[in-house]
């Protein structure tokens, strides 16, 4: 798997990259009773999910965010309405990300990929040639926020760090699902609980993701499909034609995640981050957008990035110089005044300590 999110984000949006960067995938639903399932142990769990391979699906997920994230316009990874998902079973995938003025569109077939801005009218289609197919494909799996592929990366960055159990069972979706919790050791220093994924018991394919911060019992951020239908998918889902008059950009296969990160809207950080840390005290640090939304609507509210966080941050200094914290409800983000920012679910100190590990005078 290369690198995420999707999709997956500034200030805020960093700290879900910090998660794990999972914006788009593993998806939040109701519940009946709990269901009855043979017992499974939590090793035997994450072995079948990580080997699981997605069937032929479509699925609807939907977003339920109380991470206090501060609203920058045009960024953010947690910046949508609603997703629909369609899998062929195969290496094909269609995902639609509603946003409340646009939709952005992402379709992969055997052959080459595309990522559609309905309101920038731009398409971006990835290729790529015999010898850098497993090599793209993966990346835009990842990029595409495919559910299976998504929970697979959490579960390999979070296992060596976690403890992990099954917590009884779910119904999501009207699908059986076991409940798999991922707990951090004592030795992290995240401000995080625990994180569920709700497996499937037929497609062991993750339906639902949650995450719980300390002092809190109800998730701070789900994730998770409302509907989720197995069975053949229209082949003309994994075909795209860009609109007339879009601006259609073709890129090749090793540009293709710079490409998708792009396709995310202006001002993507993920692009230039690095990661300090690992596991659940993983920080990103980027350097910061130079805009944190275009022109005309910082002009018009009056807002740039920089104003947005003075307003609900604290000053903090040190040996990386100086710069704005702001703490939520799962970790922070410091933006310094040398144009970087640095995010993760962990507290204050750990952020500062990741911005000296990636000083500009040590890269």
């Amino acid at each position: 798997m290369g690198p995420r999110t999707k999709a997956l984000v500034a200030a805020g949006s960093g700290i879900t990259v910090g998660l794990a960067g999972l914006a788009l995938s593993t998806l939040p639903a109701g519940a009946d009773a709990d269901p009855e399932l043979p017992a499974i142990g939590a090793e035997e769990l994450v072995t079948s999910a990580l080997a699981a391979r997605a069937p032929a699906f479509s699925g609807e997920a939907e977003l339920q965010n109380e991470l206090g994230l501060p609203v920058v316009p045009g960024m953010g990874a947690l910046d949508f309405d609603a997703v629909r998902v369609f899998h062929d079973g195969q290496e094909s995938a269609r995902v639609q990300v509603e946003r409340q003025a646009s939709e952005l569109t992402f379709v992969k077939n055997a052959d080459e990929a595309w990522a559609y801005d309905s309101q920038e009218n731009t398409a971006k289609r990835f290729t790529w040639d015999a010898a850098d197919a497993a090599e793209a494909k993966g990346q835009l799996e990842a990029e595409m926020a495919d559910p299976s592929q998504a929970a697979a990366e959490i579960i390999e960055r979070l296992r060596p760090t976690s403890d992990i159990f099954v917590d009884g069972t779910a119904r999501v979706a009207d699908r059986a699902a076991y409940e798999l919790v991922l707990t951090p050791k004592p030795s992290e220093k995240t401000l995080l609980r625990e994180i569920t994924i709700a497996i499937d018991e037929e497609t062991r394919v993750p339906l639902r993701f949650d995450v719980f911060a300390n002092g809190r019992s109800e998730p701070v951020l789900s994730l998770g499909f409302v509907e989720f239908e197995v069975g053949a998918q229209d082949a003309d889902l994994f075909e795209f034609t860009p609109p007339d008059g879009a601006e259609v950009e073709t890129t090749s296969a090793d540009d293709a995640p710079r490409a998708a990160h792009e396709a995310e809207g202006p001002g993507g950080m993920e692009e230039h981050a690095t990661t300090v840390g690992d596991g659940w005290d993983t920080v990103v640090v980027a350097e910061a957008p130079a805009e944190a939304a275009p022109p005309e609507t910082a002009a018009r509210t009056g807002q740039d990035l920089e104003g947005i966080l003075a307003q609900i941050g604290q000053p903090v200094s040190g040996e990386f110089g100086s710069g704005t914290h702001v703490q939520v409800a799962v970790g922070g983000a410091v933006l310094t005044e040398d144009g970087r920012i640095a995010a993760g679910a962990v507290p204050r100190q750990v952020l500062v300590d990741a911005l000296l590990v990636d000083a500009p005078d040590q890269q």
